[in-house]
């Protein structure tokens, strides 16, 4: 049962892709081979190729799961050890070679680069391997497929005695050959490093000069001009680099047109279509890049943001506690040294957790009950002071210094200004996750219930910018009091 839900779940099925495709392709590659037409054969050829590599396929889940070591041995064992041994004892029924290695080299490029591929909980790892922290962009990609493909080529006609006139040529390569011969070697891989070089140079065109430079800064048409005319003449000057290679003989050349006519339409097809598949991919890359600068940016003005608002909210606890200090120190009473322990703690919280992105909600009604205590000694004997505390919630927290203001402003719009008695009621409570915290405060009599001013400002400012839409913020007049209510979702710690 607890396979069955693990194969329910997304982060099961991502992992399985690499390995899904690759008996894909295989069956593709065998139905195809044989000539039939209909799904059945289809069908039967990706069951006789998922029969065979699933043990393949849980060598490679087992890869994303298990610790290193131990991952290691069981690829090695799924991808190496497990095709010799069926090779050997079914020939017949073992997949080709190439199927094989296709398989391991899915697996590989899933382990080591995705970042997923480790995880237990479905969440990136927290220390990807070395390779998957290389640094990957568009243009280091197609670099490095221009240097596959050099190297390939290479190959190829290195393995096959005066290739230009002996093709079409066979698809294998001949180490023997081409340490036998390696002025040779060398000689194709400069003329084809140098066509790599042409198409490289194409790309980098088509995004820094036609993308990054026209359509940023002029626009759709003034692009769609600018490309046409970078075909039109890049066309013929390409051909003629290429034209210029010693590979070149007079019935053939390495150019499309496979002629010594560098305007010839079978080049221009040729370019067309490379530009057509270089400025999707650019354009792609582009907005993604400009989509990340943008979030990195509103990141870091969100930071800036929530920073200035809480420096806003400190000073203004500051100045609250230390006049509560100072009418305490002119009464001569032994509490003074108590309320200097208490505002200690107050600003070690503010100070160490004031600007922490979360702190337990525990520590936070500590907070609350020293600030608490030290107005109570200050108003005490006119204030009737009614508090409801959840228990111990250490495993939940919220972003610190949310909750004083609203007993802040308590304090300085319906206790400070009262001659007389008055009545102020907190209440914290939690079921699951949601949190709800209300403070209410009784009104002096004959005073109009204030508006609420810059700190209730900051705070809905604030939680805005932490939680969205998913809170509640309610404040004002309600049967004789002011009621403060907020209401959002604890996370764990």
């Amino acid at each position: 049962m607890k396979l069955l839900r693990d194969l329910l779940q997304s982060r099961l099925l991502h992992q399985a892709v690499p390995v899904a495709i690759a008996m894909l392709v295989a069956a593709l590659s065998d139905h195809i081979a044989s000539g039939d037409p209909g799904w059945s054969g289809l069908i039967g050829k990706a069951g006789h190729v998922a029969i065979l590599l699933v043990p393949a396929l849980g060598a490679h889940l087992l890869a994303c799961r298990w610790p290193p070591l131990p991952a290691a041995f069981a690829w090695l064992g799924g991808f190496a050890a497990y095709p010799v041994l069926v090779s050997r004892l079914y020939p017949a029924e073992s997949l080709p070679t190439w199927q094989w290695v296709m398989a391991a080299v899915c697996s590989l490029i899933f382990v080591l680069l995705h970042p997923a591929a480790r995880s237990r909980s479905g969440e990136p790892i927290a220390s990807p391997p070395p390779i998957a922290r290389l640094p990957i962009t568009l243009d280091r990609t197609i670099a490095v497929l221009l240097g596959l493909w050099v190297l390939g080529v290479t190959m190829l006609f290195a393995s096959t005695p005066d290739a230009v006139r002996n093709q079409p040529l066979q698809v294998w390569v001949n180490w023997r050959r081409m340490a036998a011969e390696p002025g040779e070697t060398v000689w194709y891989l400069a003329q084809f490093s140098i066509l790599a070089g042409v198409v490289y140079v194409w790309y980098k065109i088509c995004r820094y000069v036609l993308v990054r430079g026209v359509l940023r800064r002029h626009g759709l048409v003034p692009f769609g001009f600018a490309v046409a005319a970078f075909v039109a003449l890049a066309t013929p000057v390409a051909a003629s680099i290429g034209l210029l290679m010693p590979l070149n003989i007079a019935e053939w050349t390495i150019i499309p047109s496979e002629n010594h006519n560098p305007f010839d339409w079978t080049n221009y097809r040729f370019t067309i279509w490379l530009t057509a598949i270089f400025l999707p991919l650019v354009l792609t890359v582009e907005r993604l890049l400009a989509e990340h600068a943008e979030a990195s940016n509103r990141h870091e003005r969100v930071r800036a943001e929530l920073h200035m608002l809480q420096q806003q909210i400190n000073p203004h606890f500051l100045f609250n506690t230390l006049n509560t200090l100072y009418a305490l120190c002119l009464k001569d009473r032994m509490e003074s040294a108590a309320a200097v322990i208490k505002l200690s703690d107050l600003l070690r919280y503010a100070v160490y957790h004031g600007s922490s992105e979360r702190s337990r909600l525990d520590d936070e009604v500590a907070y609350l009950k020293n600030y608490l205590d030290l107005q109570m000694l200050r108003f005490g004997h006119r204030c009737s002071l009614e508090t409801t505390w959840p228990d111990s919630n250490s495993d939940l927290a919220l972003p610190p210094l949310l909750l004083i203001m609203l007993v802040e402003n308590a304090f300085k719009h319906g206790v400070e200004p009262v001659e007389g008695d008055c009545n102020l009621r907190i209440a914290l409570s939690v079921e699951g996750r949601r949190m709800r915290f209300e403070c209410t405060n009784s009104l002096p009599k004959g005073v109009m219930p204030h508006q609420p001013g810059i700190g209730l400002t900051n705070l809905r400012r604030r939680l805005e910018l932490l939680f969205g839409n998913d809170f509640s913020l309610l404040a004002g007049p309600s049967d004789g009091a002011w009621r403060s209510s907020l209401e959002l979702d604890l996370v764990p710690c």
